[in-house]
């Protein structure tokens, strides 16, 4: 998982020493890789720590290391780990007794010092590291010019002696063996991977708008697929990308032939699910129960792997749709497609309007007076719109399901669903970027699609229970009364307050339970219970109860998402159930750190049933509004 990715990234421009040049871009491409962790690899904000320009001393590096990587109790051993630098490399003379054999050159945070560091990180944490410079030590001596050196990654060292080097000698390396002779390029290496700009003695060449090693590294993620190259092949094709500038970047490292960060971000993705068939008709294992419609268009790929380019190769639409599956043709038969064995969403067809009122403010106003976006199809007051999601704008707020307002520094929108109870409104404030506030509203139509989809026929519908309990956090059992009663939980919500579910099946008929958590505060939703594919029959059996989160469960008692700001949270538990197994994971999305699904949601995977055996699907609704409970004084 992306969560399972930590980062330490540094990019230094600017030098305090009159006689080191600055730079132009390494900040920048630090702040590039940052913005390719969290935007393609979805690694949480706060598993990255980012140093820039005057933030980046060497103690504040050494510090940074030790409490974010080393002494980070959240990164378990085999997680993810990437130390990158972009900015000066610099060598000076070895001293005495400094390696074995005094030929080495050393740098800044000496190579002997940083090669302890990750020693010390790899024995902790395990050797699942990549370490990435973007500078460079060659071995002849750069120009007087300016021009000369102005786009190089190097500086000579001048004010330095080799003996200052054993008083910022880090203090995990003395008495431990240094091959000095090969600096950071230790072919032998256990601890983690090299991966470099470019061969020792060669220059790292960077331009205004980038390094060009860790640009080359930024377009070869979107040309080619990394959940499955090795860093020896991804070092080759980054190799020739810049064989023209004569800079060859290199991988070295004992462990350089397992997939790029031992593929551990590049986890299932559920939003696509597995299709097979023929090549212009497809069976799609999803279907009314998921929301798929006649008329849902989907795109087919190879693969299923966040972070990992994964281009369409064909399109097609459902024309037959069934309870966990729906059969599809292709959009277009005149045009060449390729086949894939994965399917994503690309248009719903939604039935059930979402609706939307549009609060007039100041930037609403001048949007509007200055014709910005005016005749734009695919925006609603410049926020955009995805098409297939039933998104319709109405007049008055009375008339809506949310409200949403435009504003300088952000978008606020507010859940206005008849379902949510009248005093559970909040206003939520979302940062007024594209990435973010560009797609809250297509979440915002996906959850109200979910929370509004019921099978008409209601096979099951006076045979499904649930019941919500207070659960003692140490034993784990139940205690007190059901806290659900005539469809809502209003529950006094305290600090570390744990609870479970249990879902009653009156019918004569097993059933596939699969329970959502859908926070109407938001957009979230998330799984808190889903079945594994592998049970041999339906948990929930016929004329029985399920339990969810208290004590011969196997379940963890569950932990309401109440976000520490609010006094109030509303949210519905919603419980879909299937005569079949099928996979529910495309359910989730996520806008907040307060969403972490407890347990793992099992990858979809093809289904071996006949499509001709009966199926049937139908869901139950409950509200839950918890309301903090005030401290004892």
């Amino acid at each position: 998982m992306a969560s399972h990715v930590f980062a330490l990234l540094i990019g230094i421009d600017d030098y305090k020493s009159g006689r080191i040049w600055n730079l132009e871009a390494c900040a920048h491409d630090a702040q590039r890789m940052k913005q390719w962790l969290m935007q393609d690899l979805q690694v949480p904000k706060e598993n990255i720590a980012l140093l820039l320009n005057q933030e980046a001393t060497k103690r504040r590096i050494e510090d940074t290391f030790m409490s974010h990587l080393v002494n980070n109790s959240a990164i378990a051993k085999g997680d993810a780990l990437i130390v990158y630098f972009a900015g000066h490399g610099s060598t000076l003379p070895a001293p005495p007794d400094w390696c074995e054999g005094n030929l080495g050159r050393v740098a800044g945070i000496s190579d002997r010092s940083l090669f302890a560091m990750l020693a010390e990180l790899s024995l902790i944490k395990g050797d699942n590291i990549t370490l990435i410079l973007d500078c460079c030590f060659p071995k002849a001596q750069l120009g007087s010019s300016t021009r000369d050196r102005r786009f190089v990654r190097y500086t000579p060292t001048s004010k330095a002696t080799p003996e200052d080097l054993f008083l910022g000698l880090w203090r995990g390396a003395l008495g431990r063996r240094f091959r000095g002779e090969f600096g950071f390029f230790q072919d032998d290496c256990q601890s983690h991977v090299l991966l470099a700009a470019c061969r020792p003695g060669e220059k790292a060449l960077e331009w205004k708008e980038g390094g060009k090693f860790t640009s080359e590294l930024l377009t070869v993620k979107d040309a080619l697929p990394l959940h499955q190259m090795k860093v020896s092949e991804l070092s080759e094709h980054l190799a020739k990308g810049l064989t023209h500038m004569q800079q060859h970047p290199v991988c070295i490292g004992q462990r350089k032939d397992r997939v790029f960060l031992d593929g551990v971000p590049f986890v299932a993705d559920a939003s696509l699910v597995p299709v097979n068939g023929e090549k212009d008709r497809l069976r799609l294992e999803m279907g009314a129960m998921h929301g798929v419609v006649e008329g849902t268009e989907f795109s087919v790929h190879d693969h299923n792997r966040f972070g990992s380019i994964n281009p369409s190769l064909d399109s097609f639409r459902v024309y037959e749709v069934h309870p966990t599956w729906s059969l599809a043709r292709r959009k277009s038969m005149s045009k060449p497609g390729g086949r894939g064995s994965w399917a994503r969403i690309t248009r719903w067809n939604s039935h059930t309007p979402f609706r939307v009122y549009v609060k007039r403010t100041c930037t609403s106003l001048l949007r509007h007076i200055f014709g910005r976006n005016k005749n734009s199809e695919a925006e609603l007051d410049g926020i955009p719109v995805k098409e297939g999601l039933n998104i319709v704008q109405v007049e008055t707020s009375a008339k809506a399901d949310m409200s949403v307002g435009v504003h300088t520094r952000d978008v606020r929108v507010q859940n206005l669903d008849h379902l949510v109870p009248p005093t559970a409104h909040p206003l939520i404030r979302i940062e007024k970027d594209r990435s973010r506030s560009g797609v809250i509203l297509s979440e915002a139509a996906r959850f109200h699609m979910h929370l509004h989809r019921t099978n008409p026929a209601k096979p099951f519908h006076e045979s499904l229970g649930m019941e919500i309990f207070r659960v003692d956090p140490h034993t784990k059992r139940r205690v007190g009364p059901n806290l659900l009663v005539d469809g809502t939980a209003a529950i006094s919500h305290s600090e570390g307050a744990r609870y479970a579910v249990v879902l009653h099946n009156h019918s004569d008929t097993d059933l596939w339970p699969y329970l959502a958590y859908m926070d109407s505060n938001g957009v979230d939703i998330q799984l808190l219970y889903h079945p594994q594919p592998s049970y041999p029959m339906p948990p929930l059996r016929k004329r029985s109860s399920l339990d969810i989160g208290c004590t011969g469960s196997g379940i963890p008692p569950l932990n309401f998402p109440f976000p520490e700001h609010q006094q109030q949270e509303s949210a519905f538990l919603k419980l879909f159930v299937s005569t079949s197994y099928t996979s529910m994971g495309l359910l989730e999305q996520s806008s907040s750190a307060y969403s972490r699904p407890p347990t793992p949601v099992p990858p979809p995977t093809p289904t071996m049933e006949s499509k001709d055996q009966p199926q049937n699907w139908d869901t139950a609704l409950a509200c839950v509004v918890m309301r903090r409970a005030r401290a004892k004084s």
